[in-house]
């Protein structure tokens, strides 16, 4: 086995965990997001008040910030690899991401 055999097997490895560990954070956040709306909206029916906004709040929020992590997550993969192009890539989207959410909010 050649070591640009074994480098290139070492990073479809890395590939995998890091693919699993993001359909983990999305699977689990999803989850909890939800469960923070439906709660959220429950108690904004039975007695509405500042609770209801809160938990709201919090639902939409981890969905909006579920995507920015795990693009943060994937930047950090592929400067342990060593890839500056995908890096490039990765973080030209984050700043775009995060300014269209400073853009939006000062509107």
């Amino acid at each position: 086995m050649t070591h640009h055999t074994t480098t290139a097997m070492a990073t479809a490895a890395e590939d995998r965990r890091l693919a699993l560990s993001i359909a983990g954070l999305m699977r689990i956040g999803t989850v909890i997001a939800s469960a923070l709306l439906v709660v959220g909206a429950t108690i904004a029916y039975l007695q509405p008040g500042l609770t209801a906004t809160i938990l709201l709040a919090c639902g939409c929020s981890l969905l909006v910030l579920l995507p920015v992590i795990r693009l943060v997550m994937m930047a950090g993969h592929f400067v342990r690899l060593t890839d500056k192009g995908f890096v490039v890539i990765t973080l030209t989207v984050l700043a775009l991401v995060v300014a269209g959410g400073v853009v939006g909010m000062a509107l």
